[in-house]
């Protein structure tokens, strides 16, 4: 039966253009890099990291914090990636884009039940806000999402 439900949800999100997470083995965390932009008032994208995690949270008392759970080998991330890109660039600094590598960031992805990625989530006021964005359908829904933060 275990093997049915695991089959049924990989087929569901390979239908919404999502790749499912295999079931951690280890909840021990994995390595983090260093984030390629410096955390504070103006870096508007960052790549997260369990040791500037806080400093992002802290960031969405000001403005949305969008949390891009993706991985370097997920189809449907590279897919998404260019534009997001281009409507954070189109957006100014109206929300930030922090990138999370489901990868090297397990912690953080586990605290958010990340499930399928890609995978946004709106934090507003250090809490998850709203809806939630999985997989990538084309840039219009997207786009719609980003202007309801």
């Amino acid at each position: 039966m275990f093997r049915r439900t695991a089959v049924s949800v990989g087929l569901a999100a390979a239908l919404l253009g999502a790749v499912a997470l295999p079931a951690a083995a280890d909840s021990a965390p994995l390595s983090t890099r260093t984030a390629n932009a410096p955390v504070g008032a103006a870096a508007t994208v960052i790549d997260v990291t369990s040791q500037n995690f806080p400093e992002v949270l802290k960031m969405s008392e000001q403005r949305p914090v969008v949390l891009d759970f993706y991985a370097d080998w997920c189809g449907p991330c590279k897919q998404m990636k260019p534009h997001l890109e281009k409507f954070h660039q189109q957006d100014g600094d109206k929300w930030v884009l922090a990138r999370v590598n489901v990868d090297r960031n397990r912690p953080i992805s586990q605290k958010y039940d990340i499930r399928f990625i890609p995978t946004l989530v709106n934090i507003q006021k250090g809490e998850e806000a709203g809806s939630r964005h999985e997989g990538f359908d084309g840039p219009a829904p997207l786009r719609a999402w980003l202007n309801a933060l």
